[in-house]
């Protein structure tokens, strides 16, 4: 029995062993520390109160729920780009715009989520540990 499992951090790798409210906590948690608690569109300091997710595809526009499709962004940002792409709001007429801004969020949506491949007859049972990595313990 081969187990393909996408290592990245997201909401479902999460849910293995949290529960739902702890997992979307956790995940978003991991946005905005990806982010270094800036937004990536203006690079404002964010903090609990002021930080917010975006998606960088809107959802009505094909984008997901998905690591590489959020980032960090002040409520100023999320609420001025709303549904627009990307490369609509975020261009060179746009007061904040810088080139490595760009290219960090554009390096952001390319990241691949890396896979684990177990090839065994037994079955396994995945966890998620204290760091939020990912292992499984033969039953």
């Amino acid at each position: 029995m081969t187990i393909m499992f996408h290592c990245e951090q997201d909401l479902l790798a999460n849910l293995i062993v949290l529960t739902p409210k702890l997992a979307r906590r956790k995940f978003r948690e991991h946005i905005f520390e990806s982010w270094g608690w800036k937004c990536a569109y203006c690079d404002k300091q964010l903090d609990e109160n002021t930080a917010t997710i975006d998606h960088i595809v809107p959802k009505h526009k094909g984008g997901h729920s998905v690591k590489t499709n959020l980032c960090a962004a002040c409520g100023n940002c999320n609420r001025s780009k709303a549904s627009s792409l990307l490369s609509v709001w975020f261009n060179e007429t746009h007061p904040n715009y810088s080139e490595e801004r760009l290219a960090r969020i554009t390096k952001w949506m390319e990241q691949k989520p890396c896979s684990i491949k177990l090839s065994s007859a037994e079955p396994a049972i995945p966890y998620l540990s204290n760091d939020c990595t990912i292992g499984w313990v033969a039953t």
